[in-house]
């Protein structure tokens, strides 16, 4: 490469064809062959790219060195006028030999039958000493670095480099020997041979550039000339309580019309737009504000690195280190009725941040459960599956905090013994055996848990066993898998004294997603008696 400033882009591509001409040492398949066309594409582009920069900077240079006598100014002018002709001769004799190597390929374009050849005839053409065409080659390139030097008085790095002047090849014994001409182009089929030489075009750009900025100093053609001066205002504070004082920073700030400078945040390109107000182009910074070490104020300091650059040189670039301070979030939980959640429920809760507004779109994320998302930001359900729950709020990314939440066991379900019209049976003075046809017997949920997650206070007895007993003997025994009790066939067998003892055996609990779960049995046993 030929050193000094390149984009990264330019390093990308390099490094891409660094690699590919080490692939191709090994005699790799066509495909190889396929992507030296892609990128000879790309080079031929970025030539092209790099050609309108440096007729900018040349343009740069004539309106800066416009009407003035300096003798220095005068002779960059002439000087960088000597540059662009050189570079112009060079990519002349450059696309001549394109040419020539397509033609003794047997072709006049970079089609399907050139990419594909593994011929030797553009290689022989380049090497063989019979043959003048590489040697000129060689030399021209030469000379248009040594050109440079004199027109500039710097000292470029070559481009027509042998192996042992590449970092990547001086200690390879099967490389550093060779000379120029027979590293570049040995064994190299036609495809890759006219990659190489686009190649060695971005590296004249590049030191095109160089020599241009270079007299671009001298011509004063880096100074910027503002026509755009408008004052501004920096307060201390955007929040200002009635009968405290509104601190502010007055200041001016200056552009030019046709200037669009690059401005970064921490490295990260931003978008840079005219601002209709001021007349002044003006970098968008905008990202979530993340978590920190919060003082005893509940204030964590931050920065961030801010840069301008409205040229390449050093004195084009200007860089300040931005501070700023980062509120703490207060985090706001509501949950219903109760500041508790209970154990494998759906515990509705809606954890807020009033401070961001709009701007609040949070995601959570939680230790001991899980949780569901509702259908507005903030509104969730909680399902513990642990005594305790911690659930953390983020939001764009940052981290704003974490709510612990305590968790109740599920309360055991009472059970309620009623006739076939769901009147509540007296359990002390018992029921009439000639009227009693039926029974139902029903769990019910505790109050408390029935109106806090009235999704999950649903319960059902699945099996029971009945008893028929008189005085310590069974009468009758039946095994229930119904709430319902038909006590049609006992009728004829009450007597007065008599008990109907219900055990209950199995009681499940519908879940808020609809799924049964079987809930432990507490030691209760109704006893009726007949009248």
């Amino acid at each position: 490469m030929a050193g000094g400033k390149e984009t990264p882009r330019q390093k990308m591509i390099g490094m891409m064809y660094l690699v590919l001409t080490a692939l191709l040492a090994l005699q790799v398949s066509s495909a190889v062959l396929e992507k030296f066309a892609i990128i000879n594409v790309t080079l031929e582009e970025l030539v092209a790219e790099d050609n309108k920069k440096n007729a900018a900077i040349l343009a740069a240079i004539r309106e800066s060195a416009q009407g003035k006598t300096n003798p220095k100014v005068v002779t960059a002018l002439a000087n960088a006028e000597k540059v662009r002709e050189a570079t112009a001769n060079a990519m002349q004799e450059i696309e001549k030999l394109k040419g020539e190597m397509m033609k003794v390929s047997g072709t006049d374009k970079v089609d399907g039958v050139f990419i594909n050849n593994h011929g030797s005839q553009v290689a022989t053409m380049m090497i063989d000493p019979r043959n003048t065409r590489g040697k000129a080659f060689e030399k021209m390139l030469n000379d248009y670095v040594t050109t440079l030097n004199q027109l500039t008085g710097e000292q470029y790095n070559k481009i027509a480099k042998a192996p042992k002047d590449i970092d990547f090849f001086k200690d390879d014994p099967d490389h550093n020997k060779k000379d120029f001409l027979t590293f570049t182009f040995e064994n190299t089929p036609p495809i890759a041979a006219l990659t190489t030489i686009s190649q060695f075009q971005t590296e004249m750009m590049a030191t095109e550039a160089l020599a241009l900025g270079k007299l671009a100093v001298d011509a004063e053609a880096g100074v910027v000339k503002f026509d755009k001066i408008v004052p501004m205002v920096k307060p201390k504070s955007s929040i200002v309580a009635a009968g405290a004082k509104y601190e502010a920073d007055m200041f001016i700030t200056a552009s030019a019309e046709g200037l669009t400078p690059e401005m970064f945040m921490d490295g990260k390109k931003l978008d840079v737009q005219l601002d209709p107000s001021y007349g002044v182009m003006m970098g968008k910074v905008s990202f979530p504000a993340s978590a920190g070490a919060y003082d005893a104020t509940g204030l964590a300091r931050k920065t961030f690195e801010a840069e301008i650059r409205i040229g390449d040189s050093e004195d084009q670039i200007y860089k300040q280190s931005i501070e700023y301070f980062v509120a703490k979030p207060v985090i706001r939980v509501t949950t219903g009725n109760a500041p508790t959640l209970y154990m494998n429920c759906g515990n509705l809760v809606n954890i807020e941040v009033p401070a961001l507004g709009t701007d609040y779109n949070p995601s959570f994320s939680a230790r001991g459960g899980s949780v569901i998302k509702g259908d507005k930001p903030g509104r969730v359900t909680l399902v513990p599956k642990e005594r305790k729950m911690a659930v953390t709020v983020a939001n764009g990314g940052a981290t704003l905090g974490t709510e612990n939440f305590d968790v109740k066991p599920i309360p055991s379900p009472k059970y309620v013994a009623m006739d076939n019209n769901r009147r509540p049976i007296d359990m002390k003075n018992g029921v009439r055996g000639a009227s009693l046809t039926g029974l139902r017997i029903s769990a019910e949920a505790e109050e408390n848990f029935k109106q806090e997650v009235p999704q999950d206070a649903n319960y059902r007895i699945r099996s029971m066993e009945v008893i028929l007993a008189r005085g310590t003997q069974r009468v009758a025994t039946i095994n229930a898998n119904s709430e319902i009790l038909d006590m049609g066939a006992w009728r004829s067998q009450f007597r007065p004294g008599d008990r109907i003892i219900v055990d209950i055996k199995t009681v499940t609990r519908r879940t808020f997603q609809g799924e049964d779960e079987r809930v432990a049995i507490r030691s209760e046993v109704l006893n009726i008696p007949i009248q």
